[in-house]
């Protein structure tokens, strides 16, 4: 089996999800989307069922600390990590 790693990258508001949103119906048995955690504050309009999985700084070090997450970068001094496990 072959496994491809698409990683869709942009600035904030500009249409990742709506991309993703589009690729992910296409075929849910290949497409799946990750986990992304995030330390920054929940907006408004934003949910636990969407996008990001909101945690404590102190969470996000224990994670990090087990090796249980990749892929980071840090916007406006909050943390953002997808797991991978």
């Amino acid at each position: 089996m072959n496994n491809l790693l698409v990683v869709i990258s942009g600035p904030s508001g500009g249409g990742k999800g709506t991309v993703i949103n589009k690729l992910l119906p296409r075929n849910p048995d290949e497409y799946k989307r990750i986990s992304i955690y995030t330390t920054r504050p929940r907006r408004p309009d934003e949910d636990e069922q969407g996008q990001y999985s909101f945690i404590s700084q102190q969470e996000y070090d224990r994670l990090f600390d087990q090796g249980r997450l990749t892929a980071c970068s840090r916007v406006d001094g909050r943390s953002y990590r997808c797991s991978y496990t």
